[in-house]
């Protein structure tokens, strides 16, 4: 007797690809979040490193400047403490998130001192999507004067020229330019918008960023620390160099041409600077961190800032030896850098 053989495909029967949920075990699913306000998932392969979601990024965008850009998202300290952090090219997605979901925000990494001197049209129109965004959640504070101007240049780039019968009164009513804002700011917008009559999206993108470079906080993330004083200040890093901020205002800035070594211990941030004559000694500058992450965090933001704007090569790590300790953090690009600044 023959009971021959059968078989009975179940998934393909339900309409569904075996190879497709094979592979769906092997991928991951990366959630980015534009400038634009739009979204759009990536898949990419769950061993992949952050170079391979970067590269399909800037496809999807056709970015031709590439090299101020970048990934970010929060990773979670502990149980509730969370922190901005950087997607890093060169190391694997998920030991970088650790787990799902994995969503990360497109932005302006490192903010040139001067944008008019970018190449693109494109690359300027994504500056100025990062700046608004930053006046918007309260990242570049200013009088209500300069943010009423960046304002009014914004609705020129959105709407185009002011006529009243278009734009009746309070037709700036329901926009929000800053977390905080008077009654009385749209109407400033308004009068502002009024006197941009000709100029083009673009122009007044342009105008906008040649205001906005001007203001302290241009391009600037604040670690909260303490001086050697106990004041609680804000330490951030630019094209620059360094700022320190106290209650909104800058107090105090260093050059990288005057800065000889940064370093760190858990919570302790250390600046040797360099004042006066060749020969003397170093001036070392100690703040306290408030967390021993965000220490480490400001240190790698001044290297990469340093490597970017001051060096046409990275550097080279040094050697490290049997005994060696502490971190051998480099930050190694995958362009010449042409971005320099002469400070």
């Amino acid at each position: 007797m023959r009971f021959g053989s059968g078989s009975y495909d179940v998934r393909r029967s339900e309409g569904l690809n075996p190879s497709l949920l094979t592979s769906a075990r092997h991928t991951i699913t990366c959630t980015v979040s534009f400038l634009d306000a739009s979204e759009r998932q990536f898949q990419v392969d769950r061993h992949a490193h952050g170079s391979v979601l970067l590269d399909k990024v800037f496809a999807h965008l056709e970015l031709v400047e590439r090299d101020f850009f970048g990934l970010q998202f929060l990773y979670v300290l502990g149980t509730k403490d969370t922190q901005k952090r950087w997607l890093d090219p060169n190391k694997s997605i998920r030991k970088q998130m650790v787990c799902p979901p994995f969503h990360l925000c497109f932005r302006v990494k490192f903010y040139v001192s001067d944008p008019s001197k970018l190449v693109e049209e494109y690359t300027r129109y994504h500056f100025f999507l990062q700046l608004r965004l930053d006046m918007l959640e309260g990242r570049l504070p200013s009088a209500e004067g300069s943010l009423a101007l960046l304002a009014s240049y914004a609705v020129q780039s959105e709407l185009g020229d002011y006529s009243p019968e278009d734009h009746p009164e309070g037709y700036l009513n329901q926009y929000r330019f800053a977390p905080t804002q008077s009654i009385d700011f749209p109407k400033r917008v308004a009068e502002l918008h009024a006197m941009h009559r000709g100029q083009s999206p673009a122009e007044a993108e342009f105008n906008f960023l040649e205001h906005a470079k001007k203001l302290d906080m241009y391009g600037v993330d604040l670690y909260a620390a303490r001086d050697g004083k106990n004041l609680p200040i804000g330490i951030g890093v630019n094209s620059y160099g360094m700022v320190v901020f106290h209650e909104g205002t800058k107090i105090n800035e260093f050059a990288w041409a005057t800065i000889m070594k940064i370093s760190f211990k858990k919570k302790n941030f250390y600046v040797h600077i360099k004042l006066g004559e060749p020969n003397a000694p170093d001036t070392v500058l100690s703040f306290h961190v408030m967390s021993s992450p965000a220490c480490k965090q400001l240190w790698k933001a001044c290297i990469e800032h340093h490597t970017f704007f001051r060096l046409i090569a990275p550097p080279l790590a040094p050697p490290r030896g049997l005994l060696s300790i502490g971190s051998k953090y480099r930050y190694c690009p995958d362009y010449v850098v042409v971005y320099s600044t002469t400070s």
